[in-house]
């Protein structure tokens, strides 16, 4: 592998295709560690811990190496702390923020001694009647940091914390720190901004505050006229509220979770074009993959942009789909893109699909999903192999009396 190339560019892309197949997910590690610095660095506090949001991504090889670099893991669900713990990362470095966790989920997360951020009084009470499964007495609460007429399913809101500390005291628990959720993709600093100061003042109410966490969401640009994240403004303005907070109450932890902006544009797809064909004066080019394996306009973000892997070629004046390889009617992976002529054969890269790619591929339409590799260095790893047809049905149980 040459230095000068990315793990995505010709005729490194090719190599990769050839030894693991198309379609392909291509992580390159050293974006990765470019990006948790840039983040880190924009924060001039301490202490200041970092949760990665597997959510987005629980590729093992890349929790592990953000785990190296220092960061712990926020898991939405107890199978992302799960997935977490299968990677090596301690309980005591993974935060759950959830919600409507039932009795299973509470044991699960208990008996390994992870810290919560629960969503409601309702999941409060649910705790507090489980009592003790260790010795961590300390829990924290999602804080609802819109206005209570405006539509936010998350947290509770700023009328509900005495009663919060009121059932906490009573089950011999603490409420040390606040949880937010500012939205997803969000690139706006001064939307989690203007959230911090309402988490921050409502904290104010709690007698044990340890921590502050302003939550994920923070977002990548999936388009060229898109703003970037506002991370220098962000990190900036929180840094600057927290000292003022430490002041008043002492050294407080932050605590910040990012996801989406750590392996976004980390991760590439390659798929190979299989057919091109023109008609009504649009051009539809066939590839070998299909929306079931990749984030879509209707599930997740409005698009990706896709790219001819091979020399620089000038782009056609033509309508041009990307189109998958099922019948179905919205089986497209872009729409009027701008692609040079490509012949069956050519390699698409799909971009930023490091984040909400594989981890929300499916089964749907059956097709398998194809492999992961990461490029780290001059090194290649394969991280998850490639389905097959036998992968689409492996869960299933002929039912009693079945032939």
């Amino acid at each position: 592998m040459r230095a000068a190339d990315t793990p995505t560019t010709s005729p490194l892309a090719g190599e990769l295709l050839r030894q693991f197949g198309s379609p392909l997910y291509v992580y390159d590690a050293d974006v990765v560690r470019a990006m948790y610095a840039r983040f880190v660095g924009a924060f001039d506090y301490q202490p200041l811990h970092i949760h990665y949001a597997i959510v987005c991504n629980k590729n093992r090889y890349l929790v592990r190496l953000l785990a190296g670099l220092g960061a712990g893991i926020h898991a939405n669900t107890p199978g992302d702390a799960f997935a977490a713990l299968a990677a090596g990362v301690p309980a005591d470095r993974i935060v759950y923020s959830g919600t409507n966790l039932d009795e299973q989920d509470f044991r699960f997360l208990l008996d390994r001694g992870i810290r919560m951020n629960l969503d409601s009084l309702d999941q409060l009470r649910d705790r507090a009647r489980l009592g003790r499964a260790t010795d961590r007495t300390d829990i924290g609460m999602r804080f609802l940091i819109d206005d209570e007429d405006r539509p936010n399913r998350i947290g509770i809101t700023r009328g509900e914390l005495p009663e919060a500390i009121a059932i906490a005291n009573a089950a011999e628990l603490r409420i040390t720190g606040l949880h937010m959720y500012a939205g997803t993709n969000t690139r706006r600093a001064g939307r989690f901004v203007e959230c911090m100061e309402r988490l921050v003042e409502a904290a104010t109410q709690l007698p044990d505050l340890a921590w502050i966490d302003i939550g994920g969401g923070f977002g990548v640009a999936y388009d060229d006229d898109e703003p970037e994240l506002e991370l220098e403004q962000l990190g900036r303005e929180v840094s600057a509220r927290m000292r003022t907070l430490s002041e008043a109450r002492g050294p407080i932890e932050l605590i910040v979770e990012p996801g989406r902006y750590l392996v976004g544009t980390a991760g590439s797809l390659l798929t190979t074009v299989v057919s091109v064909k023109s008609h009504g004066g649009r051009r539809y080019i066939g590839v070998d993959t299909t929306v079931g394996n990749i984030v879509v306009p209707s599930v997740y973000h409005t698009r990706h942009r896709i790219e001819l892997v091979a020399e620089a070629a000038p782009v056609l004046d033509a309508p041009t789909d990307v189109c998958g390889n099922t019948t179905h009617s919205r089986d497209y992976l872009g729409r009027n893109v701008r692609l040079p002529a490509v012949v069956p054969g050519d390699v698409l890269r799909l971009r930023d699909v490091g984040a909400y790619g594989y981890a929300m591929s499916s089964h749907f339409l059956n097709r398998p999903r194809p492999a992961e590799v990461v490029v780290d260095g001059a090194g290649v790893h394969l991280t998850t192999r490639r389905e097959t047809f036998a992968d689409l049905v492996a869960t299933q149980v002929d039912a009693q009396g079945d032939r």
